[in-house]
């Protein structure tokens, strides 16, 4: 049998917010790496009680591939941790492909990421029937650029509804960006730090508001007409309206 890293999305921070399946894995992991600045320890001490944490924010993707490797070949339990989704703004790729040239198989369990935790949390969609029907995942170009055409200002148009990651420490640049695109000050954005962590904040301004707001990392926004969206249905149970299931 194949040594196997499972590759697991945390989700948010919220333990409640994780899948049953990464749960399981954690109940059951003999060693957990993670990135102690995202992933508070004191809640994975509750989730994987016999594994050992092991913080992987001041190491190098060599070492943490060696040791999830090493690990791996002594045998199943061996997690590797990521907030949120790992296959949103993380290390999957590289780390999957350094492993699997190892001879490590990697399963990866998908997550929550910050996004739908911080609209679930206010009760709001991001999509809306003839309002929003398309969703962008995007960050500002600070330390690693951004390729052409994907940074916000570039992607802001009336109707889509853009999820702004890894950029809380610049909330007056993405302001500026987003209405120098063309969108109007008074767009909906909804923002939320620490979404599912302690100290969280969620709350919802516009775009003028969020050139005042602090700078802070672990922040997420949500930008578009969606998050006001009101009094709108959606085809699907309307009663004019046939598909297979109901003629």
């Amino acid at each position: 049998m194949r040594p196997v890293v499972h590759v697991v999305g945390g989700g948010p921070g919220d333990p409640e917010l994780l899948t049953v399946k990464g749960a399981r894995l954690l109940q059951k992991a003999r060693l957990v790496l993670f990135t102690g600045s995202l992933f508070p320890e004191a809640v994975l001490g509750e989730l994987a009680p016999k594994a050992i944490l092991r913080d992987s924010k001041g190491m190098v993707l060599e070492e943490i591939v060696a040791l999830l490797a090493e690990e791996a070949q002594r045998g199943p339990g061996v997690v590797r941790l990521h907030s949120g989704d790992p296959g949103l703004y993380g290390t999957l790729l590289e780390e999957k492909e350094a492993l699997e040239g190892l001879g490590v198989e990697v399963e990866v369990v998908p997550g929550v990421t910050a996004a739908f935790a911080l609209a679930a949390r206010a009760g709001l969609a991001l999509t809306a029937p003839e309002v929003a029907q398309a969703v962008a995942f995007t960050r500002l170009g600070v330390r690693t650029p951004m390729p052409p055409g994907q940074d916000p200002k570039a992607l802001a148009r009336p109707g889509l509804t853009l999820a702004v990651y890894l950029s809380g420490m610049h909330p007056k640049r993405l302001a500026r960006d987003l209405q120098e695109a063309g969108l109007p000050a008074d767009t909906p954005v909804l923002f939320g730090h620490r979404v599912g962590q302690a100290g969280e904040e969620v709350g919802l301004t516009d775009l003028s508001g969020l050139a005042h707001l602090p700078a802070r990392d672990t922040t997420v926004f949500l930008v578009g007409e969606a998050l006001r969206a009101r009094g709108v249905r959606s085809r699907l149970y309307d009663p004019d309206f046939r598909h297979r299931y109901r003629r």
